[in-house]
């Protein structure tokens, strides 16, 4: 009889009104740049003192490596500069390679230039690579040093994103030439639209 009152009684509740359930959360996706990698290359005007343009040009698929072309790299540009004093060929070497991925991979870009850097010291017994703090330049970012014993150089580079857009800046110099570098970035990241 218990049984039979429980069983009765079971469909006499109603249920309690369903809530609406929230739809999810966009996930946010990456901005798309829209001007081209040529025009976000840093010109002679942008440069924080005196430079020589030494190279500059697109960069084509042959040039990249498989892992960028499989993680969806599109197109990218170079330059070259040489940072003048009294002499040109006196000076430090700074480049900037601008690299346009598909936006839902270009997240991955910055930390596999990052490893790349890592394992070049297990490569080289006579070169130490170490990360360097760095305010956020774009929408991520991050910047290494590496020091060759061999012959006491150094080399600095900073790699950031910024939409579907990777940057990587590099010099051989010393500290103050990082500041440098530094600024040629922020330079760099305002110039992507």
């Amino acid at each position: 009889m218990a049984v039979f009152i429980l069983l009765a009684c079971a469909g006499c509740t109603s249920p309690a009104p369903s809530s609406p359930v929230p739809a999810p959360s966009p996930v946010p996706t990456p901005g798309i740049s829209t001007v081209s990698p040529a025009e976000m290359a840093l010109q002679p005007a942008d440069l924080p003192g005196n430079f020589t343009l030494l190279e500059k040009g697109e960069r084509n698929a042959s040039n990249m490596r498989d892992w960028a072309k499989d993680h969806g790299w599109k197109r990218g540009y170079y330059v070259d500069y040489r940072k003048t004093g009294g002499n040109v060929s006196e000076g430090p070497i700074f480049q900037q390679v601008i690299s346009v991925y598909t936006a839902e991979n270009i997240t991955l870009i910055v930390p596999d230039t990052i490893n790349n850097w890592k394992n070049w010291s297990a490569e080289d017994s006579n070169v130490t690579v170490e990360e360097i703090s760095l305010p956020t330049i774009g929408d991520s970012s991050r910047a290494m040093i590496a020091s060759d014993r061999s012959d006491n150089s150094q080399l600095y580079m900073i790699a950031f994103v910024k939409y579907d857009v990777f940057e990587q800046f590099q010099t051989n110099g010393t500290k103050t030439d990082f500041e440098t570098l530094r600024q040629m970035a922020e330079t760099a990241a305002d110039k992507i639209r």
